[in-house]
């Protein structure tokens, strides 16, 4: 993979995006660095609404959560509710909701992504609207790593030993030398400018800099302070709160913290060279207002966040970007990319899956894989539904609440990224991404999405979730695909912080070999056949839908990736199938040598292993100690079975058919080579060894807090 030679003003920004995921994404607003312990209680999961704090229902966010779930079928104002002539218990009792709807503190990441659309916003429309040309994308770049700088990188290694730190001399090397001179002149000039406001800055792209950044910081303190989020801190992270200096039964624990970044954002906003009309006026109309009259009066603090925000929603709506960029007619553009990464932050900021990744880290992390697989054959348009492909879906208002849709994308990005990305969307028909996947596989051959979705059809098109009646798109492979590549490496590299279910064999394999495995394995067999197509047939290049020499480079580079991680998760979920049936690391290395030799068939793989070795006494002694709640928690048992139902060993013995698959493609397309080989190994072993050492010291159920989890 090149590095610096030749990079296109994309791979820069995609790679920003990857530090970022890499090393801000356990810091929050006004906090900071924050523990694991921290995250585990904020991983995504099902809570009863009557175990949250009585007081959070007095807050604006609390009343729109009642209003939602208690008078969904009425045109009910929030604010009209008051909680104390309801009866919560009662009314609140069975109703399920998901966490992801409850406010938190925001990543610190998505301080980056308003940087960048601020900045994006005086270089189109600055200086009177004749753009101000100095702003250049490096610049851009360089302002939204300034929270990386200095920190391990967590994803350029498996083990933390091994972690490379984001310093000069990284960012010289993946990014080149001037953004990597810019990235230090700004970090100067923050330094400088923190200790006094009064210190020189050395031109107006500096100046408009410090303002993004310091307006950006401010906008997440007045979200955290809006939503009263340090109030309502569970006991982990209220016990964290406490030793960083906050104190969280003060009727204003924000307000320090409100009070210093509305200082350095408001001298940061006077700077000489700031952009009045592009970035002064908008910060200062919305934001800055709306923060002064909080800190004179706190009763207004609510008005800070919410549907519609003095200091979140009426900031972004009025930036440039926004008010003016039309995603539509430049639909494959490097400013679509950032507008879609501001779409995705708004709608997805208090998003958390089900592991160590907040959801906009999450996208952020397909866009460097798709940066590291595609090569020269990246596109904009790649990204851009790398950002989008989960805001309709987890941006609704059943997930965040945010009540998304793909209707609201077309309006802001036009019908055809609508339609990539609707094809993206998990539809409510549970099969119905398998059935498109099965119809990709069936395909003559591979389909653009130019040739799919005809751009001036904007009033014909029918948007529908997984649309099964088209098959996937070229582009919805490349991120279906990588969707899944991420989502395997969060269960790699975070087992511990699974929960209930997702801690055990049987969901993970189910979900890696039924529920996503019924729509990557398809996917993954048409490129095979493309791949091999294209060095057969002799004609394959005179042919009109034939897929170029560079895509093909890059499909290749996508399945070795894909498979490459199907074979790491497979491994750990042997380890824990091992874990389940108290193997020890003699008998987990012959459960993972048999599950992946060809040589051993079927019927002597379930003798040796299934028959002789994971015994159902085991199970039942490893239940008996507390390390399996009940069989059907574990791959061997459906979890519908009851106790004395007998094993089902079919999704293991799939589950083996597809890798040993894997490792026929991987021979097919030679990519067995020696080396790639040697080289998949010792990741291999890594995985072991990392798994190994975090769940020794991992209680076998992490306590939640706050809230209580719902199976």
């Amino acid at each position: 993979m090149p590095k610096t030679a030749l990079l296109t003003d994309l791979q820069r920004l995609v790679r920003a995006y990857g530090v970022l995921a890499g090393t801000c994404d356990h810091e929050r607003a006004i906090v900071g660095p924050i523990s694991r312990e921290w995250i585990a209680s904020e991983v995504e999961q099902s809570v009863l609404l009557s175990s949250l704090p009585a007081e959070l229902f007095d807050t604006q966010r609390g009343k729109d959560l009642l209003a939602a779930e208690l008078y969904s079928d009425r045109n009910v104002d929030p604010r009209s509710i008051d909680p104390d002539t309801l009866d919560l218990s009662e009314l609140c009792r069975d109703r399920v909701i998901n966490s992801n709807r409850i406010p938190k503190l925001e990543p610190q990441i998505n301080c980056a992504v308003l940087v960048a659309n601020m900045l994006l916003g005086v270089r189109l429309y600055g200086n009177h609207g004749a753009g101000v040309p100095e702003i250049s994308h490096d610049l851009i770049v360089a302002a939204m790593l300034q929270d990386a700088l200095e920190k391990p990188y967590v994803f350029s290694a498996l083990s933390s030993a091994e972690y490379e730190i984001v310093d000069a001399d990284y960012i010289k090397t993946w990014f080149g030398p001037n953004v990597a001179m810019l990235s230090y002149q700004i970090r100067d000039a923050l330094l400088a400018f923190e200790t006094s406001s009064d210190s020189v800055v050395s031109s107006a792209r500096i100046a408009n800099s410090l303002a993004a950044i310091f307006a950006s910081r401010l906008r997440l303190t007045a979200r955290a302070a809006g939503d009263s989020v340090v109030s309502f801190l569970g006991t982990v992270r209220r016990a964290e709160v406490v030793k960083k200096g906050l104190d969280p039964d003060s009727s204003f624990p924000e307000r320090p913290y409100l009070a210093r970044d509305f200082e350095l954002a408001e001298a940061a906003l006077q700077l000489a060279g700031v952009d009045h009309y592009a970035l002064r006026e908008p910060v200062e109309n919305t934001l800055m207002i709306a923060v002064k009259d909080a800190l004179e009066d706190e009763t207004k603090r609510s008005r800070l966040s919410g549907r519609r925000g003095k200091a979140v929603h009426e900031l972004h709506i009025n930036l440039p970007v926004m008010e003016y960029y039309v995603a539509s007619e430049s639909s494959n553009s490097l400013e679509t990319v950032h507008l879609a990464s501001f779409e995705m932050m708004r709608s997805l900021e208090k998003g958390r899956r089900k592991s160590l990744s907040t959801m906009v880290a999450h996208a952020f992390r397909i866009s460097a894989f798709a940066e590291r697989v595609l090569g020269d054959a990246l596109e904009p348009l790649v990204i851009t539904l790398a950002m989008l492909h989960d805001v309709v879906e987890d941006g609704s208002a059943a997930v965040t609440g945010f009540d998304h849709s793909l209707q609201k994308i077309m309006f802001r990005f036009g019908a055809p990224i609508a339609a990539m990305v609707s094809e993206l969307t998990d539809s409510s028909v549970k099969t119905a991404g398998a059935h498109k996947a099965r119809m990709t596989y069936e395909q003559p051959h591979l389909i653009s999405p130019e040739d799919q979705y005809n751009v001036n059809r904007f009033t014909e098109l029918d948007l529908r979730p997984s649309d099964g009646r088209q098959p996937y798109t070229l582009s919805g492979i490349v991120i279906k695909l990588l969707d899944t590549v991420v989502s395997l490496e969060e269960g790699i590299r975070d087992p511990e912080l699974m929960t209930d279910w997702w801690r055990h064999s049987g969901a993970r394999i189910f979900w890696a070999d039924n529920m996503r495995g019924s729509i990557v394995h398809p996917l993954i067999e048409r490129l095979v056949i493309e791949l091999k197509q294209s060095r057969s047939d002799p004609e394959y290049a005179l042919k009109p839908h034939r897929v170029n020499r560079g895509r093909l480079r890059a499909g290749r580079a996508l399945l070795e990736t894909t498979l490459n991680h199907l074979d790491m998760y497979t491994t750990q979920n042997l380890a824990i199938l091992s874990d389940e049936y108290q193997l020890d690391e003699s008998q987990r290395e012959f459960l993972i040598r048999s599950f992946n030799d060809p040589n051993i068939t079927e019927e002597r793989f379930s003798k040796l292993v299934l028959d002789e070795l994971l015994t159902e006494d085991r199970l039942c002694r490893a239940m008996d100690l507390g390390r399996v709640p009940a069989k059907n928690y574990v791959t061997l048992y459906k979890k519908s079975s009851v106790p004395e139902e007998s094993s089902d060993k079919t999704t293991l013995l799939s589950y083996r058919g597809n890798a040993l698959r894997r490792k026929a493609i991987r021979t097919e397309l030679g990519l067995d080579t020696p080396e790639g080989i040697t080289a998949l190994s010792l990741r291999h072993e890594q995985v072991l060894s990392m798994y190994d050492q975090k769940m020794s010291s991992t209680e076998l159920k992490l306590p939640c807090d706050t809230v209580e989890m719902v199976s």
